[in-house]
């Protein structure tokens, strides 16, 4: 919950409110602890675990019983592999960034759909995904965005709000505020639009992550 504590959550609804009080776009925040859970993370670092932890037993001057070689690398697996579930840049050194960009892609989509961005009356809804664990950012928009602006242009602005992922939540929320200039251009704000969508930050980091 560092990332997101209350000067973040402030400064990234703050970073909504520009981007909306400067253009016709409807924006939602989400950030997830990670896209997705992963398995191979904690199965493989238990697995080194255990390989290590036999090893030294093996090779130590120590004299072990019989009976430790069959528990103890057992037992230090598990607890490398527990350990390994609150270490998340293991998900990016044992994780492909293709298969991860995949699975922040995947449940970037859905959280668009979940929270109802792809509701709004002029079909300018934007989502901001951040997805701490795999350190990557989607921008998923709806019709009237992606017509209004190249596909390229919102990959930038998408890489800029990833490498402030890092920093926490006020550095990712002054990036995000960048996007004000860019969308009020390509979509100004009419005299007639309303607010649709909360302003509010949609988290899971008090929550297990999803399979």
């Amino acid at each position: 919950m560092r990332w997101l504590d209350d000067a973040a959550r402030r400064r990234l609804a703050e970073a909504v409110t520009a981007i909306e009080a400067a253009s016709a776009v409807e924006v939602r925040v989400a950030v997830r602890r990670a896209s997705r859970a992963w398995p191979h993370v904690p199965l493989t670092v238990g697995a080194l675990t255990a390989w290590a932890a036999l090893a030294f037993m093996l090779y130590a001057d120590h004299a072990f019983a019989t009976l430790s070689f069959l528990l103890d690398p057992v037992v230090a697996g598990v607890l490398g592999g527990l350990a390994s579930t609150v270490a998340p840049q293991l998900v990016r050194w044992l994780t492909p960034r293709a298969i991860r960009r995949r699975a922040v892609l995947a449940d970037a989509r859905a959280t668009f759909v979940e929270l109802g961005v792809h509701h709004t009356r002029g079909r300018t809804g934007v989502l901001i995904y951040c997805a701490l664990a795999e350190r990557m950012v989607a921008l998923v928009v709806d019709g009237a965005v992606a017509t209004a602006i190249p596909a390229e242009t919102l990959a930038a602005r998408e890489a800029t709000i990833a490498r402030a992922l890092p920093a926490g939540g006020p550095a990712t929320a002054a990036a995000i505020a960048e996007l004000a200039a860019l969308l009020g251009a390509a979509l100004p704000r009419a005299a007639d639009d309303v607010n649709e969508l909360p302003d509010a930050v949609d988290h899971d980091l008090a929550r297990r992550p999803r399979s």
